[in-house]
């Protein structure tokens, strides 16, 4: 009986180191190729086309909101063989939260250009929330009766820890006319990476072992399989309290009132309360007469 029980007792230890060894794996593989895409813009663009790249920078998916920079690396048909402007040319990006109106006199050198893109998400749905940005650019040469609609391409790339990017173009559905045709929609789609949901989920299934160690040791003692010891209270009771700079530590920050509260971090704490909770019955039923609560 003894060796059996020796025997299951090394193949749990197994089970956990190899469960260790895939989950730790699986982690560090997916946090090494969620790396940027690194090709940029090395097309040329088609002809009399302006190209733009768009470089995301930031999401800040509690306000909705994904920042961008734009930089003209070519001008199109109002550019030179310099690659500068030859006619004023306005830049128009519809789907910020702000002005975003900007204009280069002939000569000026192409700058780069920041705005806060307007997106629509559901931050509670974290890890699995995917913020849409929904905006169109235009670009106008000349002045007067002079002024021409220049077609656009968009290249670029992202790097912004934690979230993955997808591009996808739209045409002719926009809010936003030129000449009385629609200019194509643009929307920009982040994603939360694999790396960091995989992190998430690791603290999150960390959080329920707590909750599944501490259940286990209560419901033993109480049943008097184990000694009843006063000192195993303050271990319960700091994984109690380990629970929320853990439920602090998730990548992305979610909103309290996210689903990861209502399915997982509340039934945690309530486990964990049940496992101090019967812990202290049982040291009640089992502990020797005059031992104190407090060592």
């Amino acid at each position: 009986m003894a060796a059996g029980a020796k025997l299951s007792g090394r193949r749990l230890v197994a089970v956990i180191i190899v469960a260790f060894v895939l989950v730790y794996g699986v982690v560090v593989a997916l946090y090494a190729i969620s790396d940027r895409d690194r090709e940029g813009c090395v097309d040329e663009p088609a002809p009399g086309h302006a190209q733009i790249e768009m470089i995301p920078t930031a999401v800040d998916a509690s306000a909705e909101r994904t920042a961008v920079t734009f930089t003209i690396r070519s001008f199109g048909s109002a550019g030179g063989e310099d690659g500068l402007p030859v006619e004023p040319v306005t830049l128009f990006v519809d789907g910020a939260d702000a002005e975003s109106t900007f204009d280069f006199e002939p000569g000026d050198p192409p700058s780069r250009v920041s705005v806060r893109l307007i997106s629509s998400g559901e931050i509670e749905r974290w890890p699995f929330d995917r913020h849409v940005a929904d905006f169109t650019l235009v670009m106008i040469a000349g002045e007067g009766d002079r002024r021409s609609d220049i077609p656009v391409n968009l290249c670029g790339e992202a790097h912004v820890p934690g979230w993955t990017f997808t591009e996808e173009q739209v045409p002719g559905d926009s809010r936003v006319e030129v000449d009385g045709e629609p200019v194509d929609r643009i929307l920009l789609t982040a994603e939360r990476s694999a790396a960091t949901i995989a992190f998430g989920l690791v603290i999150l299934a960390l959080m329920i072992v707590l909750t599944v160690v501490g259940l286990t040791v209560a419901i033993r003692v109480y049943r008097g399989e184990k000694k009843a010891e006063v000192t195993l209270m303050s271990w319960i009771a700091a994984m109690l309290f380990a629970t929320l700079p853990l439920r602090g530590f998730l990548p992305g920050a979610p909103p309290i009132g996210s689903w990861v509260d209502y399915l997982v971090v509340l039934w945690v704490v309530a486990g964990l309360v049940a496992s101090l909770v019967i812990y202290v019955l049982a040291w009640s039923r089992w502990a020797p007469p005059g031992e104190k609560l407090q060592p």
